[in-house]
């Protein structure tokens, strides 16, 4: 795979780490996109942003591409593949590469919901969240909190896994957990504390040789 030249990095806009997370952030989507560029050997570089409000789509995570300033993971992959030439799955044939995407929108649709749910209101969810509010600015630190919990709330609710008994959408989660993708695993696997859905993802020896194999080869700085 030889990527086209490149004028200048790619500057990608991401959440910070949290919550005993080893990678540069601690949300899926953009720990998805920069595993990818990393696979792919395009520069960039990685830009703390915890206001998704300025983002594009008002949404983490986005880029800066020269001129070009786009919004959405998987839009974000196809423009960057297309306009560099990388394709990390060009291997792949038709049929894996339509597995691949029933697994990924099972992860990205489904077991995301059940992720975010036990982030922020499941066992260990009140000391996330503080430490979420704490990377606020102060003024927004007195005013966001309670917002912030009704729309994560309401958001999981609308999709639908929000509507569930607690035990269940850690079941739903569990299940999902048995086949997933980095982005996810990546930053389920190390969350600290007793949280049932995080310790039976890394209880699982196949997943968590998976995560370790990727960490290392793509985020060797975090093994330090």
């Amino acid at each position: 795979m030889n990527a086209r030249a490149q004028r200048q990095p790619i500057r990608l806009f991401t959440f910070g780490s949290g919550w005993g997370v080893p990678f540069p952030t601690a949300a899926p989507f953009p720990l998805k996109l920069a595993t990818w560029l990393r696979m792919t050997g395009l520069q960039n570089e990685i830009v703390i942003e915890n206001n998704p409000g300025k983002g594009p789509k008002k949404k983490s995570p986005w880029i800066e591409d020269g001129e070009v300033r786009m919004g959405d993971s998987e839009l974000i992959i196809r423009y960057l593949s297309e306009k560099y030439g990388v394709d990390p799955d060009a291997r792949l044939s038709a049929s894996d590469r339509a597995l691949s995407l029933a697994w990924r929108r099972t992860f990205e649709e489904h077991y995301h919901q059940a992720f975010e749910h036990q982030l922020f209101f499941g066992r260990g969810g009140d000391q996330r969240f503080a430490e979420l509010v704490s990377t606020l600015p102060a003024v927004a630190r007195l005013i966001a909190p309670p917002m912030m919990r009704s729309q994560f709330k309401k958001q999981l609710y609308a999709r639908g896994l929000g509507r569930h008994d607690e035990s269940d959408i850690v079941a739903m989660g569990q299940a999902d957990l048995d086949a997933t993708a980095f982005g996810f695993l990546g930053v389920t696997v190390y969350v600290t504390g007793d949280n049932p859905l995080y310790r039976h993802a890394a209880s699982i020896p196949n997943l968590m040789a998976y995560t370790e194999r990727m960490r290392a080869r793509y985020f060797p700085e975090t093994l330090k």
